[in-house]
């Protein structure tokens, strides 16, 4: 077979071929971007926990209103520890340690020991009160349990720079975040059926008006506003998020490829580099920033955007975050030098 042959004809494709499907298929990267989202996703999770200060007792021990066996009762189906240990300096006690691993998680230390503490623990606050969780616990527990069985702490992390346990991690770790993601979008978006959505385009209108988890009391405000700006987002939206599964198959081939198409013709011959393809992440991820911005301006939604919006790290690799960084310098000391 001639050379010619081994490069699947004239144009060259059969080296780029196997690259591409070599990063489809896995392979191995550097840990700082799964670090990175290890630190933001538990970031999120201690933060929600700590934000209990002060009234622990009063909502996951006897001190509750709902307390001894009345609450497996009120809440069938869940699992806690709070259920077992009743007393409310025990139960503030497992709070605080709880609390403790998830910073550690957060900074990487012992790693893998502090999420699975940090989890159990959160898992019981959620279990034991749930209705203080009613947003975002599924995402927030998925999200939680996910990263707590990958090797999220080689990178960007105390145990990598301290106790010497850096290395590579798998690429699918990132990819399954991004597929969470993408499963919880569109799964939202084929279940937003009905007029509303579809035909009228009210249902971010009714939603803002919504008593139950509004943030302010609109008026004739939100009247004025819904041909214009509430009608059009509601049907952005919707198509938006039916379509991120699109997005995210786009995505995956845009990695596997070297986010370009081979060269070919006179630029190959020349040695330069194929087609660079459109970097579709800034769009979809920007407008998803500032719907979850909107979302958590105008109702009640507790934690479930910025834990959405620090999930979307996960798009990005260690390479384009160190560069991130480097342009953030180059502006400071820019800004610097004309100060």
């Amino acid at each position: 077979m001639s050379g010619q042959d081994h490069g699947f004809g004239p144009w060259g494709f059969g080296p780029w071929l196997r690259a591409a499907l070599g990063r489809l298929n896995g392979g191995e990267e550097d840990p700082l971007a799964l670090g990175v989202v290890r630190a933001v996703v538990a970031g999120v999770l201690c933060l929600s926990a700590l934000l209990h200060l002060g009234a622990v007792g009063e909502y996951f021990s006897d001190l509750s209103m709902i307390n001894g066996r009345f609450a497996e009762i009120a809440f069938p189906g869940r699992w806690s520890l709070f259920f077992t240990v009743r007393d409310p300096t025990a139960v503030r006690a497992i709070w605080a340690v709880g609390v403790l691993a998830l910073a550690m998680w957060t900074l990487g230390l012992f790693t893998r020991v502090s999420s699975i503490v940090g989890m159990v623990v959160w898992i019981s606050l959620n279990g034991r009160n749930p209705l203080l969780f009613a947003f975002p616990d599924q995402l927030a527990l998925m999200l939680g349990f996910l990263v707590a069985l990958m090797p999220a702490g080689r990178g960007f992390s105390l145990d990598a720079r301290w106790r010497g346990l850096g290395g590579p991690v798998p690429v699918w770790c990132r990819r399954v975040i991004q597929l969470q993601l993408a499963i919880l979008y569109t799964a939202s978006g084929l279940e937003k059926t009905g007029e509303t959505w579809h035909e009228d385009g009210t249902a971010i209108y009714y939603t803002v008006l919504n008593p139950y988890n509004r943030h302010f009391l609109w008026g004739s405000l939100a009247a004025r506003l819904q041909p214009w700006l509430f009608k059009p987002a509601t049907f952005v939206v919707l198509y938006w998020e039916t379509w991120f599964w699109l997005f995210l198959v786009y995505h995956w081939v845009f990695e596997a490829v070297g986010r370009r198409l081979p060269a070919w013709g006179a630029r190959r011959r020349a040695g330069e580099p194929g087609w660079r393809l459109p970097d579709l992440r800034w769009p979809m991820l920007g407008f998803g920033a500032l719907m979850h911005l909107g979302i958590q301006a105008a109702v009640y939604v507790m934690y479930f955007s910025p834990l959405t919006v620090a999930a979307y790290t996960c798009f990005f690799t260690s390479e384009d975050l160190r560069a991130a960084v480097a342009r953030v310098r180059g502006w400071l000391s820019r800004r610097t030098a004309r100060a």
